[in-house]
């Protein structure tokens, strides 16, 4: 990055990247997310300033290792937002959002504000209005209309005769997945069309050693 850089300039920038990266955080702050306002824009804040230091406060210093070391750092953060919950997996979309933060503010750092800004825009509108669009071509049948199901057991003695029923009824079930919770109970995880739903459930409850069977909530985005 050549040339010398103003304190207004610096400052600017700075500022530039915390607002732009606290729009995506705003989101994630109403969909009551962990990683909220203050997580984005401290990680977008902290981008730019890594790629301000980098780029100019060492001479001959190469700004593309300061950047690749931001790129790590965040995705050690991603990681952390993402969390397992039962037989579902929780937090990708704000990993995802924490990710775009930090290209956000790297982005602002070097100066390029107006990329900065239609990037912010873009993930904005990703994470407000394509939720709406992908229920859309649901209901249409364009996309999937299969949904994470869980059915808790107290043992195994019933596994065969519960598995052979769950494909018989969804001949489109794929991998199920078997989870120990503790020395008595044991969890099974599969998605199942929403129109066999109601059938599985009532069948599936039929057998002794099932505790609990029922559609698992929709993973956090």
């Amino acid at each position: 990055m050549p040339g010398d850089v103003t304190v207004l300039e610096w400052s600017l920038r700075l500022i530039l990247a915390a607002l732009f990266s606290g729009i995506v955080g705003f989101e994630r702050e109403a969909q009551h997310k962990a990683a909220g306002l203050r997580t984005h824009m401290l990680v977008g804040f902290g981008a730019a300033l890594f790629t301000l230091v980098g780029g100019y406060a060492f001479e001959g210093a190469d700004p593309s290792r300061v950047a690749a070391q931001v790129v790590t750092g965040v995705g050690f953060l991603g990681a952390g937002a993402i969390f397992r919950q039962g037989v579902n997996v929780r937090g990708l979309t704000t990993a995802a959002g924490l990710w775009a933060v930090a290209a956000i503010g790297m982005t602002a750092g070097v100066g390029i504000i107006s990329g900065a800004a239609v990037a912010t825009a873009i993930t904005f509108v990703i994470l407000n209005f394509l939720g709406f669009i992908e229920t859309i071509m649901r209901k249409r049948g364009a996309i999937s209309n299969r949904r994470p199901f869980s059915v808790k057991l107290s043992n195994l003695t019933e596994f065969n005769q519960i598995l052979n029923l769950i494909r018989s009824i969804d001949v489109q079930t794929g991998d199920v997945g078997l989870e120990r919770i503790d020395d008595e109970t044991y969890t099974l995880g599969f998605d199942v069309d929403e129109s066999h739903m109601h059938t599985l459930v009532a069948a599936i409850k039929s057998f002794d050693s099932v505790v609990e069977a029922s559609e698992i909530d929709p993973p956090a985005q």
